[in-house]
């Protein structure tokens, strides 16, 4: 029986069986992550994934294989750094089992503080890598790396990290909106902007902390090519109206949200 006939069948099931044993099935999902057909990736692999994950019926060993597996250079690294091929596949669906994982963690506490400190960094390491911005990529479907980067990084802000690490995110979030390769239009700047929230509720951190990281959006090399300038331009102002707006409701982030708006004023009126 091929994969997706498999996988067919499992998700026909009224419930997944308790006393299976899915490592076969594990390593054929893993094995094809990032196939190009996209009901065989995203509406079977990925979802079935996330059922026996979060569902809670694979055991620590086969959690572990799955992390340990979608960590290495075939999966969250394979082939990173190339643009417009098709092994963004494998690396974006990569990285979209960690909040699976993080997820099942918080119930099952199987990971240590030296574990998850590892995704951290493996995560974080792959979007200062990660050079495909595509979203929907047609006749292959969604591509979205940044956006389930975005998403393993609220996974992660979910973790007690402490402030430190979580400053690397705020950072880290910087740089990838901060791009002149393109213009961000698939709502990656939603998913970047829950992962912020997420973090500004987990932590205090002090304005001067917070108007520092704000400032760098606006400290990029400048040039000429305004064709360029506009992508970055464009993105910030994307994503921090999209915070402003998302902060503005919460009482306790209103000098937050001012701040926020004063420098969106102050970016429009230099550049628009």
């Amino acid at each position: 029986m091929i994969l997706k006939e498999e996988l067919v069948f499992l998700n026909s099931l009224k419930e997944y069986p308790k006393d299976n044993n899915y490592e076969v099935i594990i390593k054929k999902m893993l094995l094809n992550i990032g196939v190009i057909d996209s009901e065989l990736r995203d509406n079977l692999i990925y979802t079935t994934f996330s059922k026996l994950i979060v569902g809670g019926f694979l055991t620590e060993q086969n959690l572990r294989f799955v992390l340990t597996t979608i960590l290495d250079d075939q999966h969250l690294f394979y082939k990173i750094g190339e643009k417009d091929s098709d092994s963004v596949f494998t690396r974006s669906f990569s990285v979209l089992l960690i909040p699976l994982l993080l997820t099942f963690n918080k119930k099952q506490n199987f990971l240590s503080e030296s574990e998850i400190l590892f995704i951290k960094d493996e995560t974080l390491r792959y979007l200062n890598n990660e050079k495909d911005y595509r979203g929907h990529v047609p006749e292959k479907g969604w591509a979205h790396a940044p956006a389930h980067g975005a998403d393993a990084l609220n996974a992660l802000a979910k973790c007690k990290l402490n402030s430190t690490c979580n400053l690397e995110i705020l950072y880290a979030v910087k740089k990838i909106i901060c791009t002149k390769e393109t213009v961000f239009t698939n709502l990656e700047d939603e998913r970047f902007v829950t992962a912020v929230v997420t973090i500004l509720k987990e932590n205090h951190f002090e304005r001067e902390v917070m108007e520092n990281w704000l400032d760098t959006f606006f400290d990029w090399d400048k040039s000429e090519l305004w064709d360029e300038e506009y992508k970055i331009i464009s993105n910030v102002k994307l994503f921090l109206g999209s915070l402003y707006f998302r902060l503005s409701n919460e009482q306790d982030y209103q000098e937050i949200a001012k701040i926020i708006q004063m420098k969106i004023t102050e970016m429009i009126s230099k550049y628009i």
